[in-house]
């Protein structure tokens, strides 16, 4: 297969799996966490870190193993646990992993915690607004 093959197959899967991520939200899923904020940008810091190292001072701390920083944002720390084996984490991670690379904006609903810049993430969006 010649590289022009590869390169033109590469492409074409990934604009399929945009396409798929950007299909409509069902109205199910519209409802607003009764306890988060949504936000709404592009990953300019994406980092990974062993179990157990917490970011942050006592009174803002965050227990994370996978953070982002957003460019709408940039004062304020959104992380995941990622140590707990639950697919819908493994999902968020990967569409955080996404976004980062290809440079796409994203939806972010995270908790509400009044004065708290590090958060903890509960669900990541791509494509059209959450409604």
């Amino acid at each position: 297969m010649s590289i022009f093959t590869r390169i033109s197959a590469a492409l074409f899967g990934l604009v399929a799996a945009v396409s798929i991520a950007q299909a409509d939200v069902p109205s199910s899923l519209n409802a607003p966490h009764p306890h988060g904020v949504t936000v709404k940008g592009k990953i300019v810091m994406f980092r990974t870190q062993i179990k157990g190292l917490e970011i942050g001072p006592e009174n803002d701390r965050l227990d994370a193993e996978v953070l982002v920083v957003l460019d709408s944002e940039p004062d304020h720390v959104y992380g995941i646990r990622f140590h707990e084996e639950e697919p819908s984490t493994e999902a968020i991670v990967d569409t955080l992993r996404e976004a980062y690379l290809h440079d796409m904006p994203i939806y972010l609903h995270h908790t509400l915690t009044p004065g708290r810049k590090n958060l903890k993430i509960i669900w990541v969006q791509m494509g059209d607004t959450p409604k």
